[in-house]
């Protein structure tokens, strides 16, 4: 699996090269004809049909708080994806990943947490490693 990933998400390598073949890239020049299996983004990415259309991509993930650079209705229109049957890696759970992680919950999703700092302060978890 090809993973093409901004080049500015720290530990990109690290956390995704066990999937597959990681390539960084520029985030705002992300080429419509590299597109791979996956894409890691952060908001300078705008993720629409005009980048993907055409493409093998099967998954969009966004290291952002928001989503607005997402065209979220074009991307529903994918076959097949269904979150429930996913299982989510967070990284980082404090205020934005504890409710990130509350909500998916709340949909049935299952999720994995990944905190050193709160595992290590004996925060309540079942707690990950990276």
């Amino acid at each position: 699996m090809k993973i093409l990933v901004d080049e500015n998400m720290p530990y990109a390598e690290a956390l995704f090269g066990r999937l597959g073949d990681v390539q960084t890239v520029a985030g705002k020049a992300i080429p419509a004809l590299a597109l791979a299996d996956a894409l890691m983004v952060r908001s300078v990415t705008r993720v629409d049909g005009a980048l993907l259309d055409g493409s093998r991509v099967k998954f969009v993930g966004t290291a952002t708080a928001g989503t607005d650079h997402v065209d979220e209705d074009w991307l529903a229109q994918r076959d097949g994806f269904a979150l429930r049957d996913k299982t989510v890696g967070i990284v980082g759970v404090g205020n934005v990943g504890g409710r990130l992680q509350r909500r998916l919950n709340a949909f049935g999703v299952r999720t994995l947490q990944c905190d050193p700092p709160l595992a290590e302060a004996g925060a309540p978890g079942d707690w990950q490693p990276l």
